[in-house]
């Protein structure tokens, strides 16, 4: 049996930082993926070279009539992310789209059912449950073993001090709690297996109108409850605590893993420390290759468009708590 073909890989916005930093790196490492073409507004020539792209394209839908190019992945601001979705979808080519899928529910449910008639493959490209250590995390608390579940915590902090920078423009969908408030969400969500009952939240705001930080309570009604708190303007952190009656999770740089973040510790109810060792990986690398077995039929998809939709609807349960304005 020979190898699967090369999926022919496009990225719309390839000047983004995600897509310089991680997913054009991931796309050029990963086993059957090539880069055929990117598209940017400004040095697409250089992204093109530096990744080994064969063409580079100044507008986005000359990328997407490129016949060679069968997958992309967008990375543009979130206010797009319905708009060039649904062209890709169009066009015939399965997408990667950066979290959070969409600005609301409503447009992340639209985009699913566009490529559902498309028959093409959409993926969120939410890349931490791709990481050994998320793996084993999620698997210890579906396992049972910290009891029944009471309490959880998950921090997502960081300065962002580029004042050009979209995610403090309200309408392409900035703020902090739909820029990093996935990765503090998602998990509670896996580890609740179902969306909260009653959920509380405050948000401080910058002059732009977004919410620079975003602090939530979620309440499951069945004795679990989680914080959470998301900023633009406070110091790195990042945290993930999940509390039971017989153990205890504790995870520090549990949002943004890479191949050194390798063990996590387990607090037992007799109060012993344990450290557990999963491994480290490229969790982007791991995320294209579950793409590219998505799409080839190998798998069925990690995540589904349903998740990411319930996500974003606890979202807007949030950003109405804490009194901030519909995204329109």
């Amino acid at each position: 049996m020979g190898a699967a073909p090369s999926l022919g890989w496009g990225v719309i916005g390839a000047t983004s930082q995600v897509a310089q930093k991680a997913v054009l790196p991931a796309i050029a490492a990963t086993s059957g993926a090539r880069l055929v073409a990117v598209a940017s507004e400004r040095a697409a020539a250089g992204s093109a070279l530096r990744f080994g792209a064969a063409r580079a394209y100044r507008g986005y839908a000359d990328l997407l009539d490129d016949p060679e190019v069968e997958a992309v992945y967008i990375p543009l601001p979130n206010s797009l992310h319905r708009e060039w979705v649904e062209r890709a979808a169009a066009a015939g080519k399965h997408v990667l789209c950066e979290k959070p899928l969409a600005p609301t529910a409503a447009d992340a449910e639209a985009m699913v059912a566009t490529c559902a008639i498309a028959g093409v493959t959409l993926l969120e490209a939410y890349m931490t449950p791709f990481h050994p250590r998320a793996k084993a995390i999620e698997a210890l608390v579906a396992s049972g073993r910290l009891g029944a579940l009471r309490f959880a915590r998950a921090v997502f902090t960081g300065t962002l001090d580029r004042p050009d920078d979209h995610r403090w423009r309200p309408e392409m969908g900035g703020g902090a709690l739909l820029d990093v408030g996935i990765y503090c969400i998602a998990p509670l969500l896996v580890a609740a297996g179902a969306p909260p009952a009653r959920v509380e939240a405050a948000a401080w705001l910058a002059e732009s109108g977004v919410d620079a930080s975003f602090s939530g309570w979620l309440d499951w009604g069945d004795g679990l409850t989680a914080a959470i708190e998301c900023s633009f303007d406070a110091p790195e952190r990042q945290l993930l605590e999940i509390v039971g009656t017989q153990g205890a999770v504790l995870v520090d740089r549990a949002h943004t893993p890479g191949p050194d973040d390798v063990a996590f510790s387990l607090r037992h109810r007799d109060g012993r420390v344990e450290e557990i060792v999963t491994g480290g990986a490229d969790p982007y690398r791991a995320m294209i290759e579950h793409f590219q077995a998505v799409v080839r039929g190998e798998t069925a998809p990690r995540r589904s468009g349903a998740t990411s939709v319930m996500l974003l609807t606890v979202l807007e349960r949030l950003r109405e708590a804490a009194a901030l304005a519909p995204i329109s």
